[in-house]
């Protein structure tokens, strides 16, 4: 049986994988860049692993050790493109404006905490929930302090007036697993993302869940 949650006075959401499905405008405008530099392209599915802990990041994994010396121009380029395509094809997943909506309406404190780009975390969130529906959101600004680090999940909680004890974060990958293991959070993983139920039960998620119905 698993162990029981304490119930949430917040809920701190990863983005990319857990709100919204981004996977493919993510994957396009990345193969787009790897083409404009000479560099192999990779297909669609292998982004969910590729993705995840920033640009930086993402664009070693994608070339690899073959071409190291173009990972900081293929950032450059790559921020550029993804920048007038982040919308195209993302969408928040089925099932999750309703379970933002439930929880606002329980008087639970929102955030979210991304390794996007902190200004297209911003973009992206307000596409899709307006006027403040979040109390805090948080992309990635500065390299030391990006996912798993605790720094700005700690930041939220403070900013909330809320426990780290007290708050849930919720993601679709080890790294949020992680990231909540150090500030003192629950972790709660959501496998419709970009990795899998085994991925995050590995990495120790304090629960699980396969649909934004059964969160809360």
């Amino acid at each position: 049986m698993p162990k029981p949650l304490p119930p949430p006075r917040a809920c701190i959401f990863d983005l990319d994988g857990t709100l919204v499905d981004s996977l493919q405008d993510v994957a396009e405008s990345l193969n787009d860049c790897l083409e404009l530099l000479g560099l192999p392209t990779h297909p669609i599915e292998a982004y969910r692993y590729l993705v995840g802990e920033g640009i930086p990041r993402l664009c070693q994994r994608a070339i690899g050790l073959t071409h190291a010396h173009l990972v900081e121009r293929l950032g450059e380029i790559a921020r550029a493109v993804y920048r007038t395509r982040a919308l195209r094809q993302t969408r928040p997943y089925p099932g999750v404006p309703e379970l933002v909506a439930r929880l606002r309406a329980r008087g639970i404190r929102l955030g979210v905490l991304s390794n996007k780009p902190h200004d297209l975390t911003l973009k992206v969130v307000e596409a899709f929930w307006p006027n403040g529906c979040f109390d805090a959101v948080y992309g990635y600004v500065e390299e030391q302090y990006r996912k798993p680090s605790p720094h700005y999940l700690r930041r939220i909680c403070a900013e909330l007036d809320v426990p780290a004890a007290e708050t849930w974060l919720v993601g679709d990958t080890p790294t949020d697993v992680e990231t909540a293991r150090a500030a003192g959070a629950v972790s709660i993983g959501v496998s419709w993302g970009f990795r899998t139920r085994a991925d995050l039960e590995a990495a120790g998620a304090d629960r699980v869940f396969d649909h934004p119905a059964d969160v809360f």
